[in-house]
């Protein structure tokens, strides 16, 4: 009878550290579930949210933005993006050490974030806008038939170009599909 008693007591604790580590288990969740990371440009003209899924939640972007680059404003939202991630896998991590431990199921965890989210690779410095070249002294100074482009670009957002009428080719190619 000894032993059965044993058993129960140590099916008992077993069942216990089961319910505990459950317990922890649904706090790292539900507080995995609130982490979000924000990012942003040395300048603080770009800024990106990332949740806990590394998934972009907001961006922001200051007025400044707006005579920029496009494939720089491309290439910051992406480092952006990037960096928030990398942290947000650090907040994992010490989120998932602090409340579970480092056992087997924690070091799954990280180990999947650590491959999705890895460090974001040095960006290189940002060389300043390069100044205009100015002509050869021997070249002769011509003038310019057409006025040279402004920094501040305003599109054409009215202006509507499409052909005034279809011409043969059109036509032919309006009638057939793309899979014959």
């Amino acid at each position: 009878m000894d032993e059965l008693s044993t058993a129960a007591d140590e099916l008992t604790r077993h069942g216990q550290d089961l319910q505990r580590q459950a317990s922890r288990f649904q706090d790292l969740q539900a507080r995995m579930a609130q982490l979000g990371v924000t990012e942003s440009t040395p300048d603080g003209r770009i800024a990106v949210t990332v949740d806990v899924n590394g998934a972009t939640t907001a961006i922001t972007l200051a007025p400044a933005v707006r005579g920029m680059d496009p494939a720089t404003v491309a290439a910051q939202l992406m480092a952006c993006t990037r960096r928030a991630q990398a942290r947000l896998r650090g907040q994992v991590e010490e989120l998932v050490y602090t409340l579970v431990g480092t056992g087997p199921a924690a070091a799954t965890i990280t180990d999947q974030y650590a491959e999705r989210f890895p460090d974001p690779a040095p960006e290189p410095p940002q060389a300043p806008p390069a100044a205009p070249v100015a002509p050869w002294p021997s070249a002769p100074a011509q003038a310019s038939p057409t006025p040279a482009p402004t920094t501040s670009r305003r599109p054409d957002r009215d202006r509507i170009v499409a052909p005034e009428e279809p011409d043969d080719e059109d036509l032919y190619f309006q009638r057939k599909s793309w899979l014959q």
